[in-house]
């Protein structure tokens, strides 16, 4: 079962935020060791980073947040052996391009922020295109200063290698899986089409490996493209960051050194690279927000609009699977047909809003009680029937007990009547009952039969068919 790699319990804001500190601290390190001697950092992943923990996780943004960043970023420097004032200078100018950054994203819609939108990428490039430029102009006053060069040159190369770092970081930390998440499609689909799209990566780089030229830029654009609309926008992220990372590394190797003398080949691969990552982007986020698009629309069919629990259709049909699965096993399967008790009256006296208030909270106190296996559906009006798998004729009597016990004692207040009560009345019938043939109507007939035995012996019952 799919199961996101996150933390149950959100962290402490003292923890979150020395957490940050940390993270920040070795992501500088990381950069630090990736500078040309004498200049800046050939790929530096620390303000994309936080520019990503600070738009995902919008608690973490506080006064705080900053000051362990800033403690972070200037520690890296010092122990690394550069200056104050210059430590102080380039991490100014990174914070401040993380903050330009995270003013653009912050006020945006939950689902753009997470790209699960069409329009997502794009804001995500405007981000990365303002937090980069706010970052360059304040930081590229340090080059004559301390690098021995003209600004122009400093500002060229922060600028395209922070667009790089952002485009291809961000959407990794913003796309990561949450506990909310749905299942990824991906485990509905034969397992060659699964690693087919990343296997296209991989014959794409040996192809270009092979062939090179100045074309070779582009040889995994399409396996890229497969991989945006195959995977997540969280595993095409990071597919793309590999990738592109690799690109530039090959693209690189023996030809560019990252200082000033190359500054406008550097910002021609640089930006090549950007632009390398943003089409998969923009069509995983597209792809992402068709995938809701779909989720909730069959959520809308499989799902009484009222209540929220299973719709009579879907209901019986995920019951004949449990029941295909179940019957002949030795716990077997339970069916209970419940209605609620004098349910007409509520609609004649306090009108239909109470009713379908009531059946709202009555489905939702029956949901509490149940196992997670167990399928609750509405069929009709007042009337619900629950599917218990891998349940004994016992145990199926104990969980329909329960159900009439919580909805007898839990209140359903409503404007016309705060303290209303309901009670419910349930028959019960076991696949063990009525043999290994039975199919799911019969068994929804004998526990209807059961049904109106308990309200004939005066409700709020169970009866047993």
């Amino acid at each position: 079962m799919y199961r996101p790699f996150l933390l149950h319990r959100p962290l402490s804001p003292p923890l979150a935020w020395l957490g940050l500190s940390v993270l920040i601290f070795a992501a500088c390190l990381v950069g630090i060791f990736a500078r040309p001697i004498g200049f800046l950092s050939v790929f530096w992943p620390a303000n994309a980073l936080l520019l990503g923990l600070l738009v995902r996780y919008p608690r973490l943004a506080r006064p705080p947040a900053w000051v362990a960043a800033a403690v972070g970023y200037v520690a890296a420097d010092l122990v690394t052996g550069s200056s104050w004032s210059m430590a102080l200078w380039l991490n100014g100018a990174n914070l401040l391009g993380a903050t330009a950054g995270w003013l653009v994203l912050r006020r945006l819609d939950e689902r753009i922020r997470r790209l699960q939108r069409t329009i997502s990428a794009l804001y995500l490039l405007l981000a990365a295109l303002t937090a980069s430029a706010v970052g360059a102009l304040a930081g590229c006053g340090a080059a004559p200063v301390y690098f021995n060069s003209p600004w122009t040159d400093l500002l060229s190369l922060w600028f395209s290698t922070e667009l790089m770092n952002y485009m291809l970081i961000v959407p990794v930390v913003l796309a990561a899986p949450r506990a909310d998440d749905p299942p990824p499609a991906t485990q509905e689909v034969p397992l060659i089409w699964r690693v087919a799209p990343v296997s296209s990566l991989l014959l794409a780089e040996g192809v270009r490996t092979v062939i090179g030229g100045p074309g070779m830029l582009a040889f995994v654009v399409p396996g890229l493209l497969w991989c945006a609309l195959s995977y997540s926008p969280f595993v095409s992220s990071l597919l793309s960051l590999v990738v592109c990372l690799w690109t530039m590394a090959g693209v690189a190797t023996g030809v560019l050194n990252f200082t000033p003398a190359h500054a406008s080949d550097v910002f021609s691969l640089r930006v090549g690279v950007t632009l390398l990552a943003l089409g998969p982007l923009a069509v995983a986020c597209a792809s992402a927000a068709r995938a809701e698009a779909l989720r909730r629309l069959d959520h809308a069919v499989r799902h009484d609009d009222l209540t929220g629990v299973l719709a009579r259709r879907a209901f019986l049909q995920q019951g004949e699977r449990l029941l295909a699965r179940y019957q002949r096993e030795s716990a077997g399967l339970a069916v209970l047909m419940v209605d609620v008790d004098h349910f007409k009256q509520v609609n004649d006296q306090l009108g239909h809003d109470a009713g379908d208030q009531l059946l709202i909270g009555i489905a939702q106190a029956m949901t509490s009680a149940l196992r997670p296996q167990d399928v609750l559906g509405r069929l009709g009006g007042e009337e619900f029937a629950v599917v218990l798998p891998d349940a004994s004729p016992a145990e199926a009597h104990a969980i329909a007990e329960r159900l009439r016990t919580v909805v007898e004692q839990r209140p359903f207040g409503t404007a016309q009547a705060p303290e209303q009560h309901a009670t419910v009345s349930i028959g019960l019938v076991h696949s063990a009952s009525l043999g290994g043939d039975a199919d799911l109507d019969t068994l929804l007939l004998a526990a209807d039969a059961a049904l109106y035995r308990a309200k004939a012996e005066g409700r709020n019952r169970v009866m047993t068919g």
